[in-house]
């Protein structure tokens, strides 16, 4: 929403796993300021296939490693020889936060995609997101529902407005999602308030060719009616 509004930071990161976004939470609201948060989560963010974005890999940890609690416990994780990488990516962010007023555990990602989507590279991705390499189901992420639940107590605990976002994803993208990761979310975020957005955009160029990331009109479209949703909960 950074278009729209003068003063706002954008904190999110791509493939962003929950417990980082619940780090982020505990830094964000050490002063108890925080009243309402919208928490991106789609039906994948429930797959082993995201297991891979909670691990203490050279692309993840850089990332996070100021906000996490235990930052020693993820250096011990982390291999020696890969510590040269990680100061390396710390001092950019730092560098960037500094030259660009950004907050340094500020996120972005949008960029103006220009395409649609392709019913083959959806199924592609389908494939990539909720199933394994010898065509089985992936497994559900047990950390991930761990951590969504961490958020659910943490915002009750502390007076903070939980808003669940499910953004939206191509008609035929919808349609071959399996059944039990459908019922597995609705189990998960029963106890919580849902925009669901699945369905919002439905023309074809609406979307890139994956069928579950967004064209950047379409960008525009869904930041104004979240922002009309905003409005109303201010």
């Amino acid at each position: 929403m950074e278009y729209l509004y003068k003063n706002n930071n954008n904190l999110g990161c791509n493939s962003e796993g929950l417990k980082f976004t619940y780090y982020k939470i505990l830094a964000l609201n050490k002063n108890k300021k925080l009243k309402t948060i919208y928490l991106g989560l789609s039906h994948h963010s429930f797959s082993g296939y995201f297991n891979a974005y909670l691990t203490n890999e050279m692309e993840v940890l850089p990332r996070y490693f100021v906000i996490t609690p235990k930052p020693m416990q993820m250096l011990n994780e982390y291999h020696f020889l890969n510590l040269h990488y990680l100061f390396k990516k710390q001092f950019k962010r730092a560098w960037d936060a500094f030259t660009t007023k950004r907050n340094f555990i500020e996120g972005h990602f949008s960029y103006p995609f220009k395409s649609q989507v392709s019913i083959k590279k959806s199924t592609k991705r389908i494939k990539q997101q909720f199933y394994q390499k010898n065509g089985t189901l992936q497994p559900f992420s047990t950390e991930q529902i761990q951590y969504l639940n961490v958020i659910k107590y943490y915002c009750r605990d502390n007076n903070i407005h939980l808003i669940i976002v499910n953004t939206p994803v191509y008609e035929s993208y919808f349609e071959n999602i399996p059944q039990n990761y459908k019922q597995v979310y609705e189990q998960n975020t029963r106890d919580c308030e849902v925009i669901d957005m699945s369905h919002f955009l439905t023309n074809k160029t609406d979307f890139l060719p994956d069928g579950d990331h967004i064209s950047f009109t379409a960008y525009k479209k869904c930041t104004a009616y979240l922002d009309s949703i905003v409005q109303l909960n201010k």
